[in-house]
């Protein structure tokens, strides 16, 4: 029976069946296997990433690595704002800055701007929106955008002289009741007017006038008094200032002093007046036509031409003056008047 078994199996009778453990690949079959494995894993994330990565909250990409719907479909994004960080531009004469625009939306496709000048002998202005002052005067600059959207905004221009300014105490004096002074003022504006007493701290005068007089105490009178008048020199927004001093009053002797006033050149529609003054400080310039109302002058302006409508009437005009003597706090007036000539048609 066993040989017929093994007869119908094909065995001989020398053949013995192999138990035990099955025999392991080599290492090339192993390093083979590891490298088809690995490539396998990796074709899966592709597949998962760029044909189903929806499926697992991805966006799908293309074979170009750009994210399926980032790409530029070719749209023209317009300019929809040109708006100027600074409208307002000051420039002093042969000096240069440039202008700066906020452009929306962020994204748009030509950002690029056109710059001109509606007046190139007062400003010019480049490509890159560089400006350049030339001579005094006011222009626009005007930006356009070149995108087709014909948005356009605008800058205005002030060019000013080069020059520099200065305000400075003309005249400063104190008597038993109160402190004069007169300020000049070389293309320079004032701001405002101080005052110390001794070595205190400085006070804000309530008036900017160039020529006034403020009241202090006896006591106060005692000690030095010091000015100050703080300006704006040449139009500038930097402020600078000068003072001056004037030491204890001294009353044991009086001083006289007056002002004069001449009216000349009168015509039908001007008059020109002349005002003198010796150890006195004006106060109030006016003047009036007719019986008309007063109108008031700058007190530092002792001399001037006024100007005012013609009349077909003789009239006369007034000029009222009121001025006070230094080392004193007497205030006087003075009244002029002179006859308009009456202009003729031949």
């Amino acid at each position: 029976m066993k040989k017929d078994v093994t007869e119908y199996l094909d065995f001989d009778d020398n053949f013995k069946r192999k138990v035990g453990r099955p025999k392991l690949a080599d290492k090339e079959t192993k390093r083979k296997s590891l490298i088809i494995a690995g490539l396998s894993f990796f074709a899966v994330i592709l597949l998962l990433v760029f044909g189903y990565g929806s499926l697992f909250g991805f966006k799908s990409v293309n074979l170009l690595g750009t994210v399926n719907g980032a790409i530029n479909d070719g749209e023209n994004v317009l300019i929809t704002d040109l708006s100027p960080l600074v409208k307002d531009i000051t420039l002093k004469e042969k000096t240069a800055r440039k202008v700066y625009l906020t452009v929306l939306p962020a994204n748009a496709n030509n950002k690029k701007i056109r710059y001109e000048s509606l007046d190139e002998e007062i400003a010019i202005v480049d490509q890159t929106g560089k400006v350049t002052g030339l001579k005094e005067g006011e222009t626009i600059i005007k930006a356009t955008a070149t995108d087709g959207s014909l948005k356009t905004a605008s800058f205005n221009v002030t060019v000013i002289k080069d020059a520099s300014g200065k305000c400075d105490f003309s005249s400063l004096n104190k008597n038993s009741n109160g402190v004069s002074y007169q300020i000049s003022c070389d293309n320079a504006k004032v701001k405002e007017i101080q005052y110390k007493v001794g070595n205190g701290d400085f006070n804000k005068l309530s008036t900017k006038k160039l020529s006034d007089v403020f009241r202090l105490s006896d006591e106060q009178l005692e000690e030095k008094i010091t000015l100050k008048v703080v300006y704006y020199p040449n139009n500038s927004k930097v402020t600078k200032y000068s003072t001056r001093t004037i030491n204890n009053v001294t009353t044991t002797k009086k001083i006289d002093g007056s002002c004069l006033l001449s009216i000349k050149e009168v015509n039908s529609n001007s008059a020109k007046y002349d005002i003198s003054c010796n150890n006195a400080t004006v106060t109030k310039i006016a003047y009036k036509i007719g019986d008309g109302s007063y109108v008031g002058i700058e007190p530092s302006s002792l001399a001037d031409t006024v100007l005012f409508e013609e009349s077909d009437v003789t009239r006369v005009i007034y000029f009222n003056v009121e001025y006070m003597v230094d080392g004193s706090s007497t205030f006087k007036t003075m009244t002029k008047s002179s006859v308009i000539e009456k202009r003729y048609n031949k």
